[in-house]
């Protein structure tokens, strides 16, 4: 019994690490692909003013104004925006399809 409590804390001690990883990794790519023009709480460098503030975005009912707010579409907005809506200010910043879903993922969190 004593073996299997010991198994379990490392397997919950392993996917906090992963889950603590993973939002590194997104407060690294949100203060390298959108600190310039965002602000996003819990990243101190992304204090930008030309995008709206992105707190509380999972909140939020709509996606620029045209689209479902969903993690799906966030994702797909984040990743490559001038495909989903050609000419809008936001430009596509060379993120894969993960490191989208990454930033999303911790965005989601902060509600």
């Amino acid at each position: 019994m004593r073996g299997l409590a010991v198994l379990l804390f490392v397997c919950v001690a392993a996917s906090c690490g992963e889950d603590h990883s993973r939002t590194q990794l997104a407060k690294t790519l949100i203060a390298d692909h959108c600190a310039a023009c965002h602000r996003v709480p819990g990243v101190a460098v992304a204090q930008g003013r030309v995008g709206p503030s992105l707190a509380h975005i999972g909140q939020q009912q709509m996606i620029a104004g045209y689209f479902a707010n969903t993690p799906d579409m966030l994702t797909r907005w984040v990743e490559n925006p001038q495909a989903l809506l050609p000419g809008n200010a936001m430009p596509t910043m060379g993120l894969s399809h993960d490191q989208a879903a990454a930033i999303v993922d911790y965005l989601y969190t902060m509600d």
